[in-house]
């Protein structure tokens, strides 16, 4: 092995003075200069090329300032060695000057940088925490800064991905108002250690919004351990993109969790838009922060009086459910008495609208006939996947058969193993969808569609496909003039975008419901039960329904006079839908309402 040269040595000394840090480098350059500054007083000393009377520091002192402001020696200011000795300290301290903000300046923009990807340790206290996040997914972070209102607020979004990424792509798409203060965290959500700077301990909500069953486990653990010790524990509301309970109610109601199935929630709606379509954008308009919203008051003075009566005496509220024993009881019967401890379900703009007009002296409407619902001859499912037994489950019971198609028979083993335990009729056609003769004659019969997403492909690839269904679907309709609506479900808010959609049709998006609905949980977690019961098959959910089947087109009524109507039926009236109008709600109305053959009744009802 050679020995290393003097040159080899010299570069190996500077590279571990300059990898020590800023600090030694400063200190090398400063040793650097006052060597020079020192060298060149020797000289000066040496040959006397200083003015008579100046002593060793006045020389010295001179010399260094001549360095730090690189100044150079004129022509004529003294002897060639006097200026060839001043030039050289000037370039000295040009270059020292220059090195030295080079390296500062390095060193600020790499603290920038690092101030910008470190997470800040969260001091406030009783803010938000919203573990889990996805580019191009908004609607959560959405509703959280509309329920702050004009509120302070501070919301914290965890995600393990870099802090600038996410806070520009939340303040591109949403508006943060100067209310809220929205900071993001690169961290791991499954990880105590990565979550330690969140203020966990100290927050008022936490949201669990990592969607997948694994993630969502290990998160909840990692929660659970930085709140081992903790005296009042946080509000915790979390998804999971699965249909089946994935943790026993007892052992949510222990911890305080709040545990929403999006994946049972979506194929809830798809069976309900089977045979309503524009029934997801009313329950968006129900749900969403924007206008009216579901409260929980309490009114002793109803205390053994028939909820019925609470209902038709309602002002500038819409009287909903009663909520007893932890459970939502929506539209109970009218007769139903209201009990001690009870508290009404109001649907209303903010909490404590609600006025009661004598509602001891209310009579109860004589129950009108059952209103018969249209038979729909036959509902299309369009592909397949681990929703589509909830959604055969929750389906209407108007419907007579249903016809599957575009998938295989290994499909049907894996997703559908025991078809014959649902109610409704099912044809399996694994007829080629490829096909516009097959697929035309698949849907000829069809009253209403619904395409579901494969799960089993990347989000992005589902959504295309889907949309691509869609558009075939749309041009066999106008080709051939059919008759059907179109439910389709897609995985990503964004894509729905790209895809209009028309009158008779509607998009379900996997997380625009669930998050919009996690949003509201986290402000009262008594919502949780009546938005279950809203989509769930048994007890009152929402339904459009035509004001004809009601017999008040073209007629001008008071808004009590078409409650009433319309609760002689067993229903509530929540608000009306026009071609104009896609939720009107009608509680603080004082004029006379006329409605239309095109106009649909927004009801909450068992039917």
């Amino acid at each position: 092995m050679k020995k290393p040269t003097r040159k080899q040595r010299f570069r190996y000394w500077i590279d571990y003075r300059m990898a020590a840090g800023t600090a030694s480098m400063v200190k090398l350059l400063l040793t650097m200069v006052m060597t020079s500054v020192l060298f060149v007083t020797v000289l000066v000393l040496l040959f006397h090329l200083h003015a008579d009377g100046k002593s060793v520091i006045a020389v010295f002192w001179d010399n260094l300032r001549s360095a730090m402001s690189s100044s150079f020696p004129s022509s004529d200011s003294g002897s060639l060695l006097y200026i060839v000795l001043y030039t050289l300290l000037g370039l000295t301290g040009m270059i020292f000057t220059g090195m030295l903000i080079g390296i500062f300046s390095s060193t600020m923009r790499g603290r920038i940088v690092a101030l910008q990807q470190e997470n800040p340790d969260i001091i406030e206290e009783g803010h938000t925490v919203v573990l889990g996040f996805r580019i191009g997914e908004y609607a959560l972070l959405r509703e959280l800064i509309v329920a702050a209102e004009d509120e302070k607020k501070t919301i914290v979004v965890v995600e393990n991905m870099e802090r600038q990424e996410m806070e520009q792509a939340i303040r591109k798409n949403i508006k943060v108002p100067a209310n809220v203060r929205l900071t993001a965290i690169k961290g791991d959500t499954t990880s105590p250690s990565a979550l330690a700077c969140c203020g966990i301990p100290f927050c008022s909500t936490l949201v669990v919004h990592t969607r997948d069953k694994g993630r969502t486990i290990k998160t909840l653990l990692a929660v659970e351990i930085l709140l081992a010790e903790c005296e009042k524990r946080p509000v915790i509301v979390s998804s999971v993109d699965t249909n089946s309970p994935i943790f026993s109610e007892e052992m949510l109601k222990e911890n305080g969790i709040t545990m929403l199935h999006s994946g049972d929630v979506t194929a809830r709606i798809i069976a309900h838009s089977a045979t309503q379509t524009g029934i997801y954008e009313a329950l968006l308009d129900i749900i969403d922060f924007a206008n009216y919203e579901f409260y929980f008051e309490e009114r002793p003075e109803l205390e053994g009086l028939p909820f019925g009566a609470a209902v038709l005496s309602a002002r500038k509220a819409i009287v909903s459910g009663i909520y007893r024993d932890d459970k939502a009881l929506l539209n109970p019967p009218q007769d139903t008495i209201i009990q001690k401890g009870d508290v009404l379900i109001t649907f209303e703009e903010e909490p404590k609208d609600l006025i009661l007009d004598d509602p001891a002296g209310c009579v109860l409407p004589e129950p009108s006939e059952e209103m018969l619902e249209k038979i729909i001859e036959e509902v299309v499912i369009f592909g397949i996947n681990s929703s589509i037994g909830t959604i055969l489950e929750e389906l209407p019971d108007n419907i007579q058969h249903v016809r599957m198609i575009g998938l295989s028979p290994q499909d049907k083993v894996s997703f559908l193993p025991e078809e014959e335990k649902y109610d409704t009729d099912l044809i399996f056609d694994y007829r080629s969808t490829e096909s516009e003769s097959n697929l035309c004659d698949m849907v000829r019969q069809a009253g209403h569609i619904c395409v579901l997403a494969d799960r089993r492909r990347k989000e992005e690839d589902a959504d295309t496909e889907t949309m691509l269904k869609i558009l075939k679907l749309r041009n066999l309709k106008k080709r051939y003039g059919l008759n059907y609506t179109i439910t389709a479900e897609m995985r990503c808010e964004n894509n729905r975008n790209l895809i209009a959609s028309e009158e008779t049709e509607d998009f379900v998006v996997a997380t625009d419901l669930s998050s919009m609905m996690l949003a509201q949980i986290t402000a009262d977690v008594r919502r949780a039960p009546v938005f279950m019961e809203l989509l769930d098959e048994i007890g009152s959910e929402v339904y459009l329904k035509p004001a004809a089947l009601f017999g008040l087109t073209d007629t001008e009524l008071t808004y009590q006079e078409l409650l009433r109507r319309v609760y002689a039926a067993g229903s509530i009236l929540m608000g009306i839908r026009t071609p104009d109008t896609p939720f009107k709600i009608l509680a603080d109305t004082t004029g006379r309402i006329v409605l239309t053959e095109n106009d649909q009744l927004i009801l909450l009802s068992e039917e």
